[in-house]
């Protein structure tokens, strides 16, 4: 599940004002800068816009910040990129981006015919490689991939119509297309298809439901009696 909790983690930027030198721990840089004043302010950053927040880094062919609903707009070679505290580094690329600081919602969108693509990579480790058509967040406690989800990598491998991840209760729900999973590393492994699967961290557990057909493999067979006693 880490590449969907990467995107809870990456696409919620700090909340930041917009300035082209550093203002409460940010900076925003562009070629050219344009203040709006009055009622309806807003700052325009156009060409080669580079966002820094936080370990957060947001960059853009275009960007807009409206005072009065604090929300961000990007469009144009969107790329955002965390590294987090155990040092992975954590990547999105997408066309169009938006985010409002007051309520933290946000999205990340392709361009047409195309896809949102994101990356995780941990310190020293091969990477986990996604994408999907769109990604939406509410903050850093939930993140939805839509119009065809897909991860793959050495840890776990999905494909779902949509995902959905829930920080708080460590929740994974794929749902639409007959959701497929894989699950790679840990005490147990397993590879199914349903109508609906629902993955939670803790604990470990993976339900499936509707039609399901897949396999599982325990490492430790001990414990695969104990579960069946």
């Amino acid at each position: 599940m880490t590449a969907l909790a990467l995107l809870a983690l990456l696409c919620a930027p700090a909340a930041a004002q917009s300035s082209a030198s550093p203002v409460a721990g940010s900076v925003v840089r562009s070629k050219e800068w344009v203040i709006r004043r009055g009622d309806n302010k807003e700052e325009e950053f156009i060409g080669s816009v580079r966002y820094e927040s936080a370990g957060t880094r947001l960059t853009s062919d275009w960007a807009l910040f409206k005072h009065a609903d604090r929300t961000w707009q990007a469009r144009g070679a969107v790329a955002l990129r965390r590294e987090s505290s155990d040092g992975a580094v954590l990547e999105a690329r997408g066309q169009k981006a938006g985010h409002n600081e007051a309520t933290k919602h946000g999205y990340l969108e392709p361009a047409p015919g195309e896809r949102v693509s994101f990356k995780r990579t941990p310190a020293g480790l091969e990477p986990d490689l996604g994408e999907s058509g769109r990604v939406s967040w509410n903050g850093e406690s939930k993140v939805t991939l839509s119009g065809g989800a897909k991860v793959w990598g050495p840890r776990l491998e999905l494909a779902a119509d949509e995902a959905v991840y829930e920080k708080a209760t460590g929740r994974l729900v794929l749902n639409g297309g007959r959701p497929v999973l894989r699950k790679v590393e840990g005490e147990w492994t397993t590879a199914l298809k349903a109508d609906e699967v629902v993955a939670t961290d803790s604990p470990r557990r993976v339900e499936a439901r509707g039609r399901v057909v897949g396999w599982m493999i325990f490492k430790d067979r001990d414990k695969l009696k104990d579960l069946v006693k």
